[in-house]
C-alpha cells in the first residue's frame, strides 16, 4: 500500500490522486448567461454532486484558473444566478467535449459545438434541447473557497432545482424512476478518461 502525505507532494499529483480516486463523477454540463454581451455559455464541470434532499440541492465546484482568475461560467453565475444542468448522455459526448474548449467569454460554446437550445420554464437561461434530462437551477448559496494565502481557488455554487425536464424515454412516470439504460449517462474518471453506464445491481441496506 502506497502512503502519500498531501503536504509532501506537489499540486499536480494531489489533483491527479483526488480526481482519480473520487470516481465516477457526473458531468455538470451547465448553461449560463453573460450579461455583458448576452452570450449563452455552456461548459462541463466534473466536481458535481447532489447536496440536499428536503430542498433539492445540487453542488458544482468551479476551479479557478492557474492565475486564480475566475472562469466565465462562475462569473456569469454571480451576475445572473441561474443555470440549467444538462445531463450528458453517451450520444452527446463529442459535443460535450467540444464545449470544454478554452475560448473567450465572447464566444458561445453552443454555436461552437452546433448545439440547439430550448427555453426554460422558471429561469432565463436556456437548456440543451437534445439532453434527455435538464434541471433548471437557481443559485441557493455561493461559497468562495480560499487557500491559506486568502486567494480564491474554487467558486462553489449550491443550486436549488426549480424544474425537472425528463424525456419520455428515460422516465417511468408511474414509479417515478429514471431509466438509466435509456439515458446512458456519461461520467468522468481522471484526465481524459470517461466512462459509460454499466449494468446496475441492487444492494439493500441493512435493517
Amino acid at each position: 500500500m502506497h502512503h502519500l502525505a498531501a503536504k509532501d507532494i506537489d499540486e499536480k499529483l494531489r489533483y491527479k490522486l483526488l480526481s482519480g480516486s473520487v470516481v465516477p463523477r457526473p458531468v455538470g454540463w451547465i448553461t449560463t448567461q453573460n450579461t455583458e454581451n448576452d452570450v449563452i455559455n455552456l461548459a462541463p464541470f466534473s466536481f458535481t454532486s447532489g447536496a440536499g434532499q428536503k430542498i433539492p440541492l445540487l453542488s458544482i465546484a468551479i476551479l479557478r484558473k492557474a492565475d486564480y482568475s475566475i472562469k466565465d461560467s462562475a462569473r456569469n453565475l454571480l451576475d445572473v444566478p441561474e443555470a440549467v444542468m444538462n445531463v450528458v448522455s453517451k450520444s452527446q459526448i463529442k459535443q460535450m467535449n467540444a464545449t470544454a474548449a478554452l475560448v473567450g467569454p465572447e464566444v458561445s460554446e453552443i454555436q461552437l459545438a452546433d448545439i440547439e437550445t430550448i427555453e426554460s420554464h422558471t429561469v432565463s437561461v436556456p437548456g440543451v434541447k437534445d439532453s434527455l434530462i435538464r434541471l433548471e437551477l437557481k443559485v441557493y448559496q455561493y461559497i468562495p473557497i480560499k487557500d491559506r494565502e486568502d486567494r480564491i481557488i474554487t467558486d462553489m455554487f449550491i443550486f436549488e432545482v426549480t424544474d425537472y425536464h425528463l424525456d419520455d424515454s428515460v422516465y417511468d412516470e408511474e414509479k417515478g424512476y429514471v431509466i438509466y439504460d435509456k439515458l446512458e449517462p456519461v461520467a468522468r474518471l481522471a484526465g481524459n478518461l470517461f466512462t459509460d453506464f454499466g449494468a446496475p445491481y441492487v444492494l439493500k441496506r441493512p435493517i
